[in-house]
């Protein structure tokens, strides 16, 4: 234990300090890959650039006035891909007059083919939402109540798990850092803690939209903690002076 207190991560051998670097400069670039692919993901639900808390309460909690498929295609993320306005007016009729199979397979089936099963498909991007038959539309012409609870579950047993996994380690390195005790107690806990309150507060969105902030929260928190876990070992590695 003395051993803890008194060494210093520019004592290590040039090797085992460049392997540390290495795996501290991969997971900030991954992280900062991870927000991107957030972007790209939340930023067009509610119509305009960039992730807002519209974005997150539309994904999360849903729009309750509206129907998931009406949502997407009336000024959410899906517009875009219908640029024939009288497309998108067809499919908004054919929700609004009871969303019948025969006009389904007349009419509706042929817009989808045309503008959407590109990435809805089997094949596509979005395999996990086809949209090739009456039966899986049907599924998205409800009303929109945000995230279903098997897919939080399924995101959220993998994520925590792979991330705690990920913040042991990255936690492990920082505790090696020339701070205090009780600084390096603080800092590694809170992220454990905050992973915990974002998946949380996840779930909570879908039956009160505004619990939305409180991720928001949490992911800025996350951000931060990972920054600093990242950035101090590697100043004290390469730039701070040997005392």
């Amino acid at each position: 234990m003395e051993f803890l207190t008194t060494f210093r991560l520019h004592q290590l051998p040039l090797p085992f300090k460049l392997l540390l670097t290495c795996f501290l400069i991969t997971l900030g670039v991954g992280y900062l890959i991870s927000l991107i692919n957030l972007n790209f993901q939340y930023s067009m639900l509610d119509g305009k650039p960039g992730v807002s808390p519209d974005d997150l309460k539309r994904a999360f909690y849903g729009d309750r006035t509206n129907t998931r498929l009406a949502a997407k295609i009336d000024g959410g993320s899906m517009e875009q891909y219908l640029p024939n306005p009288a497309d998108k007016n067809n499919i908004l009729n054919w929700i609004q007059d009871g969303a019948h199979e025969q006009e389904f397979e007349v009419s509706i089936k042929q817009i989808l083919t045309r503008n959407c099963m590109r990435c809805h498909s089997e094949i596509g991007i979005m395999s996990q939402r086809p949209l090739t038959s009456y039966n899986e539309v049907m599924e998205v012409v409800q009303i929109d109540r945000g995230e279903p609870p098997a897919l939080w579950a399924r995101v959220a047993h993998t994520h925590i798990q792979s991330i705690a996994i990920m913040l042991f380690l990255l936690g492990g390195v920082f505790s090696l850092t020339s701070l205090s005790t009780k600084m390096k107690a603080l800092v590694v806990a809170i992220p454990f803690l905050d992973l915990l309150a974002d998946f949380g507060s996840r779930f909570l969105a879908k039956y009160n939209a505004d619990v939305v902030y409180v991720m928001m929260g949490t992911g800025a928190i996350l951000g931060i903690s990972m920054a600093v876990m990242i950035l101090v070992p590697l100043y004290e590695m390469w730039l701070k002076k040997s005392s």
